[in-house]
């Protein structure tokens, strides 16, 4: 396995100012496949994404697979009945609240469910596994956010946003399984360094195992490293600036309110400071939405 260069502007697990991590090259006990660290996704949503992800998606085949789960019916039907999908009329069924939601964004909601519960894994991620879900959820809604103002796929944004940072959960499950196999514990200096400087490549090359397309990897790989996007920089853009704001407003890290006019995501977004300034009215609302709706 290669070396990987530290991207500029990576920041910390906890947030706060980037890390400036010179070109290491992969410790050793990062060098295992990282499709095998990747969180294991429970069946119906491997199912769900299946379905979401075919090229004619059934919402009848989703629906009675979504109704199976109590957990999953109350949160799609939470979300559907939000303030964030500014219902008109109160929805009870699965079927209407998938037909209100769209296929894209109940898969969405459902890889988050699972997430959600997955981070919580003391044993693997510590302290560590709720506040980077929280950064990702943040991250996702802003995605989301940030792709209708550029006018980019907003359900893919999500997406990006929601698994910018899965690469902190694959090496943090690979420390865990370096100690499981005897080989005793990483240093947690050592954890942190690959975490700031390693996990957007990890992260892409682990989501071969959910067959995700490149459209999802590219973002992920690229997201401390625009310049590096090659497939669709204005996704990557809208995935880099997600991940910014979400740092700016303190999900999941410490806020870090930087000045964000000389980004070249925003640049390339054609964003402005007035749709910053409404952005930062509706962004902490918009996430306690999200919060209350995933339980």
């Amino acid at each position: 396995m290669g070396t990987y260069s530290t991207p500029s502007g990576a920041h910390s697990v906890q947030g706060g100012p980037p890390l400036a991590l010179p070109l290491e090259p992969l410790p050793s006990w990062l060098r295992r496949d990282p499709s095998l660290a990747v969180p294991m996704l429970p069946d119906v949503t491997r199912r769900v994404m299946a379905i979401a992800g075919s090229p004619d998606p059934s919402v009848l085949r989703l629906a009675e697979l979504v109704a199976k789960d109590q957990v999953l019916t109350s949160r799609v039907l939470g979300l559907a009945n939000s303030a964030y999908s500014a219902p008109a009329l109160y929805i009870s069924s699965v079927r209407d609240a998938i037909i209100r939601l769209g296929t894209q964004s109940v898969r969405n909601l459902v890889l988050a469910v699972a997430l959600a519960s997955k981070s919580q894994d003391r044993r693997v991620y510590g302290e560590r596994g709720a506040a980077l879900f929280d950064h990702a959820l943040g991250t996702a809604y802003l995605g989301a956010l940030v792709a209708d103002a550029a006018r980019a796929d907003a359900n893919e944004a999500f997406l990006c946003g929601l698994l910018h940072d899965i690469g902190k959960l694959v090496i943090l499950m690979l420390a865990y399984q370096h100690g499981l196999r005897g080989e005793g514990t990483i240093p947690e200096d050592q954890v942190d360094r690959a975490l700031a400087g390693h996990h957007a490549a990890m992260g892409a090359r682990a989501l071969s195992r959910w067959n995700l397309p490149d459209s999802v990897k590219e973002p992920v790989a690229c997201h401390h490293d625009l310049a590096s996007a090659r497939l669709d920089p204005r996704q990557a853009a809208v995935c880099a600036l997600a991940n910014r704001l979400s740092h700016r407003y303190g999900f999941g890290c410490e806020a870090d309110p930087g000045d964000l006019s000389d980004d070249p995501a925003f640049a390339l977004l054609r964003l402005d400071a007035a749709w910053l300034a409404a952005t930062d009215e509706r962004a902490p609302r918009l996430v306690e939405v999200a919060r209350t709706t995933l339980g």
